[in-house]
């Protein structure tokens, strides 16, 4: 798992919904088109220093949980997730 395959991250507190009422998401820009076509709807969350330093994060904990296309690593009562693009 590479940072060049992450097309989009989570950080939020943990054990709580994921639908960003609780967090945020962000998108790499190298993967907005795809991200957009995923949604159904314009990706507005492009952000590549936030992919950058989240998927950073997650790639290099030896904590990560590793899960169909994404990974994630919690940590002091947040979460972390990396979703990468199949």
């Amino acid at each position: 798992m590479e940072l060049q395959s992450v097309y989009k991250v989570y950080s939020g507190k943990a054990n709580r919904c994921m639908c960003g009422c609780s967090g945020k998401y962000a998108t790499a820009s190298a993967h907005a088109e795809f991200a957009t076509a995923e949604r159904g709807y314009d990706a507005q969350d492009v952000n590549d220093r936030s992919v950058k330093i989240i998927a950073g994060k997650v790639l290099r904990s030896s904590n990560k949980v590793i899960e169909g296309n994404y990974a994630f690593v919690e940590q002091n009562g947040r979460i972390l997730v990396a979703y990468f693009k199949e």
